[in-house]
């Protein structure tokens, strides 16, 4: 049997998560959800949409079913196994302050749960006013927005339209490959969310991100980085210097088993001031890209989507953390590029 499509949605405390997902409830009447919901208690869905039930399961309306997070997920994930033909869709809301790669490291490394639970797309709610002063007091923000696919701008009537625009390169900046969504009012994009998968944007090559103090990029043979810096008049200036993103590319195939022992070398050893590490891997060995991320520090090194045979081949690699070490890491991959492929076929 196909595996069931996995959302998990994520955001600081006061985002709008709930009111996201209400909306797409309601949205989204063809489709049955089952939701995982982390504290029982602290946010509810609206009383018209849901029946309650016993203990913390909830019955909606629409027939389908809210479980609330425990410490035992794959117990949570079994039972929702078992009763597949009653649900749909699993969103999994998280709460203001989780990390979304602990919630997403089964549904990304554990093969059983892969094989019936897809995780399709990550879904950051972000609060337009006060996203600033999070990312500078609050590391759960950032690693939220680092491990997002898709950043979902709300409560954006409360920012002046120069300060959002501002906001979105501040945004890409962080996470280059996420795509970046504006909500207007109660429109919150549900329908190009919803059709957008994890790894979209790394197929396409990432464009300069333009920031209010310059340009993002780093290309092949070319090393440079930028530390995150927000400035905007009309809000107060935060300098969030210990923040950085890194990209790198490298035309050369990789050895993806020496990526694999090195990545796995640092995450035990080195990882502490990174937020994320995720890329596409070209290497001539594979016809598919592969798709590489870490979570917390385990890694996940899985197949993407066909090369085409047209299309250029490179390895892209963005590091999200602090006080980063552009050459250090590039020297890491380096070491797992082949000199020649042609020699290794």
């Amino acid at each position: 049997m196909k595996a069931k499509e996995v959302t998990l949605l994520t955001g600081f405390l006061g985002a709008g998560k709930t009111t996201v997902l209400n909306a797409v409830i309601s949205g989204m009447k063809d489709t049955r959800f089952a939701i995982i919901e982390n504290e029982i208690g602290e946010e509810s869905i609206d009383a018209e949409l849901i029946l309650k039930g016993e203990d913390d399961i909830i019955e909606l309306n629409n027939g389908c079913l809210c479980c609330t997070l425990n410490d035992n997920l794959y117990d949570l994930l079994n039972s929702l196994w078992d009763k597949r033909e009653s649900w749909d869709h699993l969103i999994i809301e998280a709460t203001g302050i989780a990390d979304p790669a602990n919630i997403a490291h089964p549904f990304l490394t554990n093969d059983n749960v892969k094989r019936g639970f897809d995780l399709k797309r990550v879904i950051c709610i972000v609060d337009a006013e006060l996203i600033e002063d999070q990312l500078k007091d609050r590391p759960e923000a950032i690693q939220q927005i680092a491990f997002s696919d898709i950043i979902l701008l709300n409560k954006v009537e409360k920012v002046s339209a120069e300060y959002l625009i501002e906001l979105q390169g501040i945004l890409k900046t962080i996470n280059p490959f996420a795509s970046a969504l504006v909500a207007s009012g109660q429109d919150f994009k549900i329908k190009t969310m919803f059709a957008r998968e994890r790894y979209a944007n790394f197929y396409s090559n990432p464009k300069p991100v333009v920031t209010p103090r310059g340009i993002f990029s780093l290309g092949s043979g070319t090393l440079e980085k930028q530390s995150l810096v927000a400035s905007s008049s009309s809000h107060n200036r935060h300098e969030h210097s210990d923040i950085e993103t890194i990209l790198l590319k490298y035309k050369e195939s990789m050895n993806a088993s020496e990526l694999e022992h090195r990545m796995m070398v640092f995450l035990i050893l080195q990882s502490a001031s990174v937020y994320r590490v995720k890329g596409i891997i070209y290497s001539h060995l594979f016809e598919s890209r592969l798709v590489l991320q870490t979570v917390g520090k385990s890694l996940a090194i899985t197949l993407g989507e066909t090369w085409l045979p047209d299309e250029v081949k490179e390895t892209k690699i963005v590091i999200i953390g602090k006080q980063l070490k552009v050459h250090g890491f590039d020297k890491m991959f380096r070491t797992c590029l082949y000199p020649n492929a042609a020699d290794q076929t």
